[in-house]
């Protein structure tokens, strides 16, 4: 019976994920349009290539790695501020928690035209803001190629803040009352609180919710694409693994359809994948904490 109910799941699972990462392996040692019904193998020349592309490495891998760590930080700094004060018996606490977690509902192509607007130099909320407070001086082109990626981290930490500090929430309101109420009568203010009692019992949890970010700044790619505009060569600041990947494989108006390069490319990306989920659980490893 087991078997029986668990038997669907399983064939779906292999099917559409298990069966097309092993292909994924196989393509990548292929020359191949993707478009054609046949392959020509040429081995490892495709890693060749991409280990040898000097714009692979400096642009697109950086920014890879800009989004995971940089806004990574930004994103666990504010969401560790905002589930400290919603963790408290702060008034409003439901409304601010559904404010914190509204943008990450909106779809990422409505983000990326919001934050455009935003952004623009002429007219945009921004550049008229800092006009208005006496700021002019500080006026710049916020989607230029020296200032695009920040533009975009600013857009990422504001878009996924809500979702992790909504995670963090749901663990901080699992810890017993106890023990906070015992900090408090020993003279604990909330502060020593959050960060001696709470913390120390949402390890696991705060160690998923890193991971889990790791892989979503690996693979984010509506906000980024839609930035971009589509187009064939999108700007550096948006030119994350994701994007590049496919771009490579189908272009947009100019074709170029490179299947078997853009796999190699996926490749690297499941590598990276793993190293983060491999460095993040060795340096957070911790003994069980009983209480």
């Amino acid at each position: 019976m087991i078997i029986l109910f668990l038997l669907p799941a399983t064939i779906l699972y292999l099917t559409l994920f298990i069966y097309p990462s092993i292909k994924a392996f196989y393509i990548s040692l292929f020359d191949w349009s993707g478009f054609t019904s046949t392959m020509k193998f040429i081995g490892l020349k495709n890693f060749d290539e991409l280990l040898h592309d000097g714009r692979f490495w400096s642009v697109t891998m950086i920014n890879t790695l800009g989004f995971i760590f940089l806004g990574g930080i930004l994103i666990f700094l504010f969401a560790f501020i905002i589930s400290g004060v919603l963790s408290t018996k702060i008034k409003g606490r439901k409304f601010i928690r559904a404010l914190v977690f509204f943008p990450i509902v909106i779809n990422p192509v409505a983000i990326a035209i919001f934050w455009s607007f935003v952004y623009n130099y002429k007219w945009g909320l921004l550049n008229n803001l800092l006009k208005a407070v006496g700021l002019g001086a500080f006026q710049q082109i916020w989607s230029g190629p020296t200032t695009l990626f920040w533009s975009v981290i600013v857009a990422l930490v504001w878009m996924y803040t809500g979702f992790y500090c909504l995670i963090l929430l749901s663990a901080l309101d699992r810890v017993p009352m106890g023990l906070i109420e015992s900090a408090h009568l020993d003279g604990a203010n909330e502060f020593i609180i959050f960060f001696k009692i709470k913390i120390p019992l949402i390890w696991d949890s705060l160690i998923i919710a890193i991971i889990l970010w790791g892989i979503t700044a690996i693979k984010e790619f509506s906000l980024l694409f839609a930035w971009g505009g589509g187009i064939d060569i999108p700007p550096d600041g948006v030119t994350n693994l994701a994007v590049k990947m496919y771009i490579t494989a189908f272009g947009k108006r100019v074709t170029i359809y490179r299947m078997g390069y853009s796999t190699a490319m996926g490749v690297v990306m499941f590598v990276l994948v793993v190293v983060i989920v491999l460095i993040i659980s060795r340096l957070m490893k911790r003994d069980s904490l009983e209480y």
